[in-house]
């Protein structure tokens, strides 16, 4: 009989009648860790590849763009276009003031000012999310 100690500190044993018994589990256990990496693998890729049960996992460049700008204009341009008319929001120029866009909302936390208006979460999400895309970091 094979006693096989366990690597942890509790008192966890294997026994095997066998050397070639303990192999035999050892290529399973494997095995079945092995068919487990590639279904995690192939499930990447069919979700990757357009599946439409997966499509609101993977936004395009431009979803993320439009969502963010729907944030941008209800949530900041509300008094950005009373207080600071220069730095209203739009699809031309959010691009170029990603950086500090992020900068003010997620570093130091100065936007939206007061209390009247607030971000959701999922607002905050989708705004970094299509942050992430702008090459800032």
């Amino acid at each position: 009989m094979v006693k096989q100690e366990a690597a942890s500190s509790s008192n966890f044993t294997l026994e095997f009648k066998s050397k070639t018994e303990m192999k035999k589990q050892l290529r399973i256990t494997l095995g079945l860790g092995l068919l487990t990496a590639v279904f995690v693998i192939l499930s990447s890729f069919r979700s990757a590849s357009g599946d439409p049960n997966h499509a609101e996992l993977l936004p395009t460049n431009d979803k993320l763009k439009k969502d963010a700008l729907e944030i941008l204009d209800t949530k900041c341009n509300v008094c950005h276009r009373k207080k600071n008319p220069f730095m209203v929001f739009n699809q031309k120029n959010m691009s170029k003031r990603a950086k500090k866009i992020y900068k003010m909302v997620f570093i130091e936390r100065k936007m939206p000012k007061g209390n009247e208006v607030r971000l959701t979460n999922d607002e905050y999400i989708k705004l970094e999310k299509w942050l992430f895309t702008q090459n800032i970091f």
